[in-house]
């Protein structure tokens, strides 16, 4: 199978429904237009060379362009490889270096990194170019076997980043389970502000599999993702934390009553942002569980403020584990197992059945489940720090630290210490404040009121702004 194929299908049931609206003005792209350029890009592209089997690079901003880009290359046979605009570019060259790229589609900027992989001139396409490479990896025994579609490299909270390969027939499987929630359909209209280098092989499938709209506003600022929501009465928001923090304290407010569901992904939620959200907009926010090697397995679609941070039930379609993680019964790690998981890691090379020789995929997440199903995410296994042989979770402290007024945001994590395993540090950004050492010494007495003397940071660092990954998690570790 052919996830275009899908797309195909459907532009032919409702070519006359808009596919894409925005981002500038009253800029629209009809299913049957948005096919054509797909075919057009497509044609093109074999015209140069692309060949079925050949992996390319895929290096533009989220647009309409990536998304027809993506598209095309399936058309085309080929598969496709994010190349992400929001990573350094050493760390895209890394990708070029271990995966077997054939070519790089790319707008141009920022594109220096491919230089040292190109063997010929780019050939021009209609608003990007097709740059020709040479790779010095070679695919791994088995990859040819696989109706690959697409691979992602991991984002890197969890160690080296592995390249997570995913079918046709696999990111087919995971868009129906995650629907089985969403119902996602042509009446729905999907106001998108995340990453398409990052979030496309359930969600924006998803919405084009299943002849929704897809609404792009014209920038990422509350003004515009409000302006567009009403303009366009979208039906669905699917967005970080970070946006429903600008929302949140948005002045302009008026309830989304087009609204039926406000998705939270990415990373966790600020409860206080959740209640302000909610409260301001008349609209609950509800939290979901994404992770690349399985697809959209939870989500919490019938939020209630007692569960406003849980990521819903296990869907239908997928079934949940809870392992003892050694850090208490209401810290287990969660495995989860069913249809969409991911076929091979690219590098090092490993198939299904060796990632998950039972079935079950060790997610790393921690956590625990209520006694309706619901379950709460508690941090990440390899986040846990560990002081004197006591054991705790950084985002513990990073909720109290919140709690302080002069704190927008925090970023708690274990650095290695001979004398008692790890010391807890953190990096906080403070709204304006004149006396740095001052808060520093007041935060830390707010934390020793409130905590554990052994989960007290000893070292707190003022920044204006927390590291994180290219997919927009906070990262949890030193350097």
């Amino acid at each position: 199978m052919n996830l275009y194929q899908l797309f195909r299908e459907t532009a032919a049931r409702q070519g006359n429904s808009p596919a894409l609206l925005g981002p500038q003005g009253d800029a629209a792209l009809s299913y049957h237009d948005l096919d054509a350029a797909i075919c057009a890009t497509s044609d093109q592209l074999t015209a140069c060379g692309v060949r079925p089997g050949q992996c390319v690079g895929l290096h533009l901003p989220s647009s309409p362009d990536y998304i027809i880009g993506t598209y095309a290359l399936w058309r085309s046979g080929a598969c496709v490889v994010p190349l992400p605009m929001e990573l350094a570019a050493a760390e895209k060259s890394e990708i070029c270096r271990t995966l077997s790229l054939d070519w790089a589609i790319t707008g141009g900027a920022g594109a220096a990194f491919l230089d040292p992989f190109r063997w010929a001139d780019a050939i021009r396409l209609n608003r990007s170019e097709l740059v020709p490479l040479r790779s010095p990896a070679q695919h791994p025994p088995g990859f040819a076997a696989l109706n690959s579609a697409f691979i992602r490299f991991t984002s890197g909270t969890t160690g080296s980043s592995k390249g997570v390969v995913l079918t046709h027939e696999t990111i087919d499987e995971r868009i129906r389970g995650a629907n089985a929630a969403l119902a996602i359909g042509p009446r729905d209209r999907i106001l998108w502000v995340l990453s398409m280098s990052y979030h496309f092989t359930v969600s924006i499938v998803a919405y084009l599999t299943f002849g929704a709209t897809i609404v792009l506003p014209a920038n990422h600022f509350a003004a515009a993702i409000t302006g567009s929501i009403e303009r366009h009465s979208a039906t669905l928001l699917y967005a970080s934390p970070v946006h429903y923090a600008l929302l949140a304290e948005y002045p302009l407010v008026r309830p989304l009553s087009s609204l039926r569901l406000a998705i939270s992904t990415t990373s966790s939620l600020d409860g206080r942002v959740a209640a302000r959200f909610a409260e301001r907009y008349e609209r609950p926010i509800s939290q979901a569980l994404g992770i690349i090697e399985v697809g959209l397995p939870c989500i919490n679609v019938d939020p209630n403020p007692q569960r406003w941070d849980s990521v819903g039930r296990v869907l239908p379609p997928y079934r949940l584990r809870l392992e003892d993680a050694g850090l208490g019964p209401e810290l287990q790690e969660v495995l989860l197992g069913g249809p969409g998981l991911l076929d091979a890691y690219y590098q090092p090379w490993q198939t299904r059945d060796q990632i998950m020789p039972d079935g079950w995929f060790r997610t790393g997440d921690v956590g625990h489940v209520d006694g309706d199903g619901y379950l709460f995410l508690r941090g990440r296994s390899k986040d846990v720090i560990c002081v004197m042989g006591m054991k705790f979770f950084p985002q513990e402290v990073e909720r109290v630290l919140a709690t302080h007024p002069h704190v927008e945001a925090a970023s708690v994590f274990g650095r290695a210490d001979g004398r008692c395993g790890e010391t807890v540090c953190a990096r906080v950004v403070t709204g304006d404040c004149a006396d740095r050492p001052l808060l520093e010494r007041e935060l830390r007495r707010y934390c020793r009121e409130r905590l554990a003397s052994y989960k007290v940071p000893e070292q707190i660092e003022l920044v204006s702004a927390l590291p994180r990954t290219a997919s927009g998690k906070i990262l949890h570790r030193a350097g």
